[in-house]
């Protein structure tokens, strides 16, 4: 049952909004003309009906709790005249269109004016007064209205004139409502065309009606047979409402004319919603197009992390059809701490996070993903759930790794190609020296000469390989000893001087060396390594200098210790690009001539011995490079002994190697320091000489064909567990190779090439064990 409440001077209006702001403007501006009261949500607005009774109820229908639409249900559900004006700020056609469908009056969008409020309270008055004394129907209504209007012509009286007027208003009022619900419940353009048209048609009786988007043909103001009345809104015209009683000779009544105009309002928001709902559609097509038509797959997640959004480039890519893959746990296609991790992140305000991974458990395809989470959040800011865009990587991944396999192989040729720069310059002094040598072999002093050259190439040689074993982790660092950096200049002078001469003869352009060498103290490292340093500096000033020039190496001692070294050159000098890129590997100004590596290693050499290095040059000025290293230790460990020397002994030695040119340089070089050998060509034959207590130790080279040295060393073990056992090698030892030297109690490994010197200590270590 409808409540009414009790005679008042004032109508009575509710407003519900859950926003003091909203809710105060509201109250302040209705205040003059009604009573107001007021409640910030929905149970207390329905704790407010009972007692204070309202004709109208104003609500906001984004509330917490209770929102607007189930408040709307509520009111009417306790008293259906009560008139209830929706607000929003949201313009959601689909939310206006339940509000309206369910009984409410009429909706207004924030912001709106003063009078827009107004306007609407009033109207929301007048039709409670005609709900609470007129029908429905559309047919009724409309005869009321023309037996008013006839009465009105009639009435003399102005009381009763003015009250058959303000009838005539509500009944004309409660035609709009029984239209509008047709109006708001269409939203498709044709359907709302020949909804209007039918029921202005049926119920008013008219011969034709339309709405028309264009001009229609003109229609004089003063012909009472047809009237042309403008649909439009804010943004403009949105059409015209014609209708046309020329065939039946029927005047339309003035107050009909008033209802169609106040018509033409209430048709200018439902054309202008059903745009909007086209567009809305249109953008819903296009959205979806371009979801199903996309690359990478497009899933969407809720909040308890299940699937409910599937494109087909997720079918193709995760190998399920939509209705396998719907409402199931994201992980199974994801892992799941990669997906909790990113989800995490969202959670705590990051508003997209990409990671790559690969696929869940059971899933061999495909193999790498790149994967975009962003959030979806919801009106106060919870998280309502995920959009995943899926990649797949797997091709990119792989064509990746073919071009990182051909990188390093081009690597690989251009460090072979720099390891034979590097040894060919000493084979040129190697070679260069033996045939000078050759040529003059009865100067001692010069062979004397020639020979420490040629040692001191074959030395760096050495380095280099030392070098490239302990970067491939085939031989472990060697320790630092105390060098003399000017004999380190005079060497590398020494091994670059054929080069020198040969430069000189061949292109008949002036080359001057100058050396300034102080008096320094000794500084910390690996004197090959050093010698192949300034090797390659002096061989580096030698190529920019092509119409000939000066080299000046020079040498200080710093204040607090410490050597600099310079080397400087007159030649074509360089650009700032060239120099920022000077020390990269690979990187050469020379073409196919350089290997890019020569000044690399430098800088890498200059780096482990603790110093630095810098260049200074421009195009045209030459270039000078700068080292600094630090002072020895007064610590250094040279490798000699700091005690008494140890007695030397003799051992027989059983050697074993399948090179016959190492094997007798190795058994030369024991020999001479008074050992007895016995050398045998391979490991076969090796264990066919051996006897228990006829050696004193073996040495036994690690590479060897038919039986290497491992398998010597294990069947050797297995007869005389107690001989000591030495290991030779050129190739190195890899980490795991440790485990089984310790296995086989192996005392020493040697790299070649081998000094005599550390030949017999690694015999007399041996002895002594």
């Amino acid at each position: 049952m409808s409540t009414v409440a009790p005679p008042t001077t004032r109508p009575r209006v509710l407003v519900v909004d859950d926003e003091l702001g909203p809710r105060e403007s509201l109250r302040m501006l209705l205040k003059p003309a009604y009573q107001i009261q007021t409640a910030d949500n929905g149970r207390a607005a329905l704790q407010e009906l009972e007692r204070f009774r309202p004709d109208v109820v104003i609500m906001d229908i984004k509330m917490p709790e209770m929102d607007g639409l189930e408040l709307l249900r509520r009111v009417k559900q306790a008293d259906p005249t009560i008139e209830v004006v929706m607000i929003t700020a949201y313009a959601s056609l689909e939310t206006v269109k339940h509000a309206l469908t369910h009984g409410a009056f009429e909706y207004l969008i924030k912001p709106f004016s003063r009078q827009d409020l107004e306007d609407v309270v009033r109207r929301a008055l007048l039709r409670r007064q005609a709900d609470l004394g007129t029908r429905s129907q559309v047919a009724t209504l409309v005869e009321e209205m023309r037996a008013l209007s006839g009465k009105t012509r009639e009435l003399e009286e102005a009381a009763r004139r003015e009250a058959a007027e303000q009838s005539l208003r509500v009944t004309q009022l409660s035609i709009l409502r029984e239209i509008s619900r047709t109006i708001v419940g269409q939203l498709d353009p044709r359907d709302l065309t020949e909804a209007i048209t039918e029921q202005l048609r049926a119920t008013l009786g008219y011969d034709r009606v339309a709405i028309t988007p264009d001009t229609p043909p003109r229609v004089e103001p003063e012909n009472p047979l047809a009237v042309a009345c403008t649909i439009q809104d804010a943004q403009g015209p949105l059409g015209h409402l014609v209708v046309d009683n020329r065939a039946s000779g029927r005047a339309i009544d003035p107050r009909e004319r008033e209802l169609l105009a106040m018509l033409s309002e209430y048709l200018a928001i439902a054309l202008r919603n059903s745009r909007l709902y086209g567009e809305i559609a249109d953008t819903k097509r296009s959205l979806e197009k371009l979801i199903a038509s996309a690359g990478d797959a497009i899933v969407s997640v809720t909040a308890d992390d299940r699937i409910d959004g599937w494109n087909p480039a997720a079918e193709r890519i995760f190998g399920l059809a939509p209705s396998q893959a719907l409402g199931r746990p994201i992980t199974d296609l994801l892992p799941g701490a990669d997906y909790a991790d990113a989800k995490q992140r969202l959670a705590r305000g990051t508003p997209m996070y990409a990671f790559e991974t690969a696929p869940g458990p059971g899933q061999s395809r495909p193999a790498a993903l790149a994967v975009t989470l962003s959030a979806l959040h919801g009106r106060h800011g919870e998280l309502e759930g995920l959009i995943a865009i899926v990649r797949d990587i797997t091709t990119q991944r792989e064509v990746e790794e073919q071009l990182h396999q051909s990188e390093k192989l081009t690597a690989l040729g251009q460090l072979a190609g720099g390891i034979a720069h590097d040894f060919n310059n000493l084979l040129q002094a190697i070679l260069g020296y033996a045939q000078l040598m050759k040529q003059n072999p009865q100067d001692a002093e010069f062979v004397d000469r020639s020979l420490k050259v040629v040692e001191a190439a074959a030395l760096d040689g050495s380095e280099t390989v030392r070098r490239i074993q302990t970067f491939a982790r085939l031989r472990p660092e060697e320790q630092f000893v105390s060098v003399d950096v000017n004999q380190i200049v005079q060497d590398a002078v020494a091994i670059t001087r054929p080069r020198w001469e040969e430069k000189i003869a061949r292109d008949n352009r002036p080359l001057d060396l100058r050396l300034e060498l102080g008096a320094v103290e000794a500084v910390k490292g690996r004197p090959a390594a050093l010698t192949e340093l300034m090797t390659n500096l002096i061989l580096n000033a030698l190529d920019a200098m092509p119409e000939g020039g000066t080299l000046a190496i020079a040498t200080r001692a710093e204040r607090g210790g410490g050597v600099t070294l310079t080397v400087a050159d007159t030649g074509i000098g360089m650009p700032e690009p060239v120099k920022q890129r000077i020390f990269e590997p690979f990187f050469s100004t020379k073409g196919e001539a350089g290997s890019g590596l020569g000044l690399s290693m430098a800088y890498s050499i200059v780096r482990r011995h603790g110093g630095e290095i810098r260049v200074e040059s421009e195009p045209g000025r030459g270039a000078t490079f700068t080292l600094t290293f630090p002072p020895a230790s007064a610590t250094v460990e040279t490798g000699a002994p700091t005690g008494p020397t140890a007695l030397r002994r003799q051992a027989r030695v059983l050697l074993v190697d399948d090179e016959p040119k190492v094997l007798a340089t190795l058994a030369d070089l024991l020999r001479s320091t008074g050992h007895t050998v016995t050398a045998v060509p391979g490991g076969a034959a090796g264990l066919e000489a051996y006897a228990p207590g006829r050696f004193d130790a073996v040495l036994t080279n690690l590479g060897m064909a038919g039986m290497n040295g491992w398998e010597f060393a294990e069947r050797l073990r297995a007869i005389d567990p107690r001989v000591a056992i030495m290991f030779v090698t050129g190739w190195g030892l890899r980490e795991q190779d440790q485990g089984r030297l310790a296995a086989l109690r192996i005392r020493r490994c040697l790299f070649k090439p081998v000094r005599p010197n550390d030949l017999d200590a690694a015999i007399q270590d041996a002895l002594s064990s």
